[in-house]
């Protein structure tokens, strides 16, 4: 990790979280480029990071895991902060090895791993969310509602 990222000041309270990822334009991922801090903005319980990867040749989530886990886990931290979830989990497929080997000693008190089966549909967002949680959430709605 530079030495750069490091020295900059980190936020604190949620509203400085939202605040920084709405300056820097961070969107979704999923096509609709969905404003990160609005997502943000939820207040929930659980805060998912669904790590699957469900698509056979994609593999940057898998890389970023295990070349940047203490960024991951910094960045549920502060997403834990601005939802105001008490617990995280990062859902990733078993088969991910180099992954789960790199975040595993990273993990703080408050954010846990959940270990997907390497079969398909792992990864499918309402799945997922019962599978790491035991939750049930209508698929008509958004996981936060």
């Amino acid at each position: 990790m530079s030495t750069a990222v490091n020295a900059v000041e980190m936020p604190h309270s949620a509203d400085e979280i939202r605040e920084r990822v709405r300056a820097a334009g961070v969107v979704g991922a999923g096509g609709a480029g969905f404003p990160a801090h609005v997502k943000l903005q939820a207040q929930v319980e659980i805060f998912l990071v669904n790590a699957a990867e469900c698509e056979p040749m994609l593999k940057v989530d898998q890389q970023l895991m295990w070349q940047q886990a203490a960024r991951l886990v910094r960045g549920v931290q502060y997403a834990m902060t601005a939802t105001g979830a008490r617990e995280g989990v990062i859902a990733l497929k078993e088969k991910y090895r180099r992954a789960i080997d790199a975040l595993t000693p990273q993990l703080p008190a408050g954010i846990r791993l959940y270990i997907l089966p390497d079969v398909y549909p792992a990864g499918d967002e309402v799945l997922t969310i019962w599978m790491a949680t035991g939750r049930r959430v209508d698929g008509r709605s958004q996981p936060h509602q």
